[in-house]
């Protein structure tokens, strides 16, 4: 039953990450996703040029969940020894103060290794990489805040998927990965 579970969830993960990818390109991005390497992995890089020799470049992170039982971000190793048994996984409330270090430690660990920026400079090399997040309802909105303010944007799925179903673009989407899933969810939002 666990093993369904997750399967589910990973494949609302691969279905979410899909939309997202198709959002980006429908705006003009280039994108790379699913980029890994051993237990790494980077969900999304974009990239887009604005002007001669200028990019916009994207590394983005897609967590999309409806109903969350737990935190986006992991209990970090101190607080773990601190609050004695508890797994880094841990749906127990955190305080501000808690909710804050996890939220530093998970950017750093999504966003900022050594790792990563190798991952990155595959695509384009020292390119200046903003950082995103996109996200389903969460836990405590106050993980969010303390994400924002380490300088990772945040965008909201629901955003995502109102401008895929709603906003005209100049590309054609016949055939995209994404556009028999968009055309499902503009018809139920027709009934």
């Amino acid at each position: 039953m666990q093993d369904q579970k997750n399967e589910m969830s990973d494949g609302m993960a691969l279905q979410a990450e899909t939309l997202v990818e198709e959002w980006f390109n429908r705006n003009g991005y280039f994108t790379i996703c699913g980029i890994k390497e051993n237990i790494d992995e980077i969900d999304i890089l974009a990239s887009k040029n604005t002007d001669i020799n200028t990019w916009d470049c994207i590394y983005c992170e897609v967590q999309v969940s409806v109903r969350p039982v737990g935190y986006i971000s992991k209990l970090t190793k101190e607080l773990m020894e601190e609050l004695k048994g508890l797994t880094k996984t841990s749906a127990k409330l955190r305080n501000e103060q808690q909710i804050k270090e996890c939220a530093i430690a998970w950017v750093r660990n999504k966003y900022e290794t050594d790792k990563k920026v190798k991952l990155r400079n595959r695509f384009m090399l020292n390119a200046n990489w903003k950082y995103i997040l996109v996200h389903g309802n969460v836990k405590d909105q106050k993980e969010l805040i303390h994400i924002s303010q380490q300088g990772v944007g945040l965008i909201p799925f629901s955003q995502i998927l109102d401008d895929l179903c709603t906003k005209q673009t100049s590309i054609d989407i016949s055939g995209s990965s994404a556009g028999d899933l968009i055309e499902i969810i503009n018809f139920m939002k027709v009934k």
